[in-house]
């Protein structure tokens, strides 16, 4: 067995009270689904991923600890780089399959953490959904953790916004948690079959407008996933 990741640095709660302050001035965010965030165990935290500030929204206004992934190249930059280390990010290289990044999502989820991914593999240019990608599926079936469909937008507008002084409306909208359905032996039909449904949920969070590639979808839509219930924690009275 891995080691277990390591506790968040003091630098992860000092900068999302900082956040939550600063997005208070700068953003007009709608929170919804709060609730449907399992308070304790493994969680995937799948988000949509049109701007820079929807990772950042995912961990300042979350009611646990989070672990973020973040690209390789993000981690070179100056100061930039410093802050994302500091936050207790770690590195994936995308665009190949990249297994120190799989073992690091591993252990985190392992260790009990919730962990942010954007399961369409980077950023939209266009704000709209793009094609999902199969790793949260398969960080899920690997963990057995749930995945918990999240859609943030609005974020694109935030430099222009910002420039003529007005605040950006953002919404962070987060679905019902999900486990992979396992009859038989998954192929890799299913696995595609599954990220698809994913993306699917998160679309139906947003407005239709910006389901992009899901946009009067014809492929398979149901019956991959199924709900997750967490789990209620047992109180003992005699403590």
């Amino acid at each position: 067995m891995s080691a277990p990741f390591p506790r968040r640095p003091g630098f992860y709660h000092f900068a999302n009270r900082a956040l939550r302050l600063i997005f208070r001035i700068i953003l007009r965010v709608e929170l919804r689904g709060l609730e449907n965030i399992p308070l304790q165990g493994p969680v995937i935290v799948a988000i949509s991923h049109s701007s820079f500030l929807d990772p950042l929204i995912a961990g300042a206004y979350s009611p646990r600890d989070v672990v973020p992934m973040a690209k390789a190249e993000a981690f070179n930059l100056p100061v930039i780089g410093w802050i994302i280390r500091a936050y207790g990010a770690f590195p994936v290289r995308r665009g190949e399959v990249d297994m120190t990044a799989v073992k690091t999502a591993l252990r985190v989820l392992q260790s009990g953490y919730a962990l942010i991914i954007a399961p369409e593999g980077h950023r939209s240019e266009s704000g709209m959904l793009q094609q999902g990608r199969e790793g949260a599926i398969i960080l899920s079936l690997r963990s057995s953790a749930p995945i918990l469909p999240v859609a943030v937008w609005g974020g694109k507008s935030f430099w222009k916004s910002l420039l003529r002084f007005r605040r950006t409306e953002v919404k962070y909208f987060v679905g019902k948690p999900v486990l992979p359905s396992i009859k038989n032996k998954i192929d890799r039909e299913q696995v595609n079959g599954m990220s698809h449904e994913l993306m699917l949920r998160i679309a139906e969070l947003m407005p239709s407008e910006l389901h992009g590639y899901y946009t009067n979808w014809s492929g398979p839509t149901s019956g991959y996933l199924k709900p997750f219930t967490p789990k209620e924690e047992v109180v003992d009275v005699n403590k």
